[in-house]
């Protein structure tokens, strides 16, 4: 049986680390095998990747960032959310690929082919892995 992918989109602040907590806690009070996880982050590459990206010490362009949290995502999805879907798993994640289209797409005011272009890498460094609900 194939899991469920939850994500927690919006802005920092807004609360969506303690939503996704409590949803997580409620969701294993009922007996479901729940995997917490975030975004750039959830495994030991992904979670340097974050490091990089957070740094403000970095001065990263736009693309550069852009193409950081992808391979940050591909690793991710490859080393631990798939895993887990097949597993059966319920993920919910802190953040996903609607965060990236937001900030290093439409924040930035990328024209409408730009945005499609994102989506477009977007997919392919999921492998077209998408969430069943995202939550804003």
């Amino acid at each position: 049986m194939r899991g469920f992918f939850i994500t927690f989109e919006g802005i920092d602040g807004a609360g969506k680390t303690t939503q996704q907590h409590l949803a997580a806690q409620a969701l294993r009070e009922q007996g479901y095998d729940v995997l917490e996880s975030r975004e750039p982050g959830g495994t030991q590459l992904a979670e340097k990747v974050r490091a990089l990206v957070l740094d403000p010490e970095l001065p990263l362009t736009t693309v550069t960032q852009t193409l950081l949290y992808l391979a940050a995502r591909s690793e991710h999805v490859d080393k631990l959310l798939r895993p887990a879907l097949e597993a059966g798993k319920i993920i919910i994640c802190d953040r996903f690929s609607d965060s990236t289209l937001v900030y290093q797409g439409l924040a930035q005011g990328k024209a409408p082919e730009e945005i499609a272009q994102l989506r477009r890498l977007g997919s392919f460094a999921t492998g077209g892995l998408e969430p069943d609900l995202t939550l804003v």
